[in-house]
């Protein structure tokens, strides 16, 4: 299966989390052509071993920042990450893609450096 590559080198500017990480790359790997995944998220909680409120909130991320595309219970994965059976078919979703516009993967914003674990800038008042 052919699929797009750029954005793996994006993936660390993501800021997605181990769940959200672990869940895209169950989708990717069951992806059907195009990108449909046919799992449900109970099905991605059997096969990561996990609740499905983990899966449901790793994949909460995962369509805030763009890469899932969800309608009803449906999912498909962004037009870059998705697989393709030929040149042709991968040429013709992203045409379909700038055409329909698909919504951006959206890297994180911040106005400041979001703040590092553990280190906190509470001191203790005696």
């Amino acid at each position: 299966m052919l699929m797009v590559t750029d954005l793996l080198g994006l993936l660390h500017r993501l800021e997605l989390t181990p769940t959200a990480t672990n869940v895209l790359s169950v989708m990717v790997d069951q992806q059907s052509p195009g990108g449909v995944v046919p799992l449900t998220q109970q099905e991605i909680a059997d096969e990561l071993k996990i609740l499905p409120s983990v899966v449901s909130r790793g994949m909460a991320l995962l369509v805030e920042r763009g890469l899932v595309l969800r309608k009803g219970y449906r999912y498909r994965l962004h037009p870059v990450l998705a697989g393709y059976t030929s040149e042709a078919e991968l040429q013709a979703a992203m045409a379909r893609a700038a055409s329909e516009g698909v919504p951006p993967i959206l890297l994180p914003e911040y106005q400041t450096a979001p703040p590092k674990p553990g280190r906190s800038r509470l001191r203790v008042v005696g």
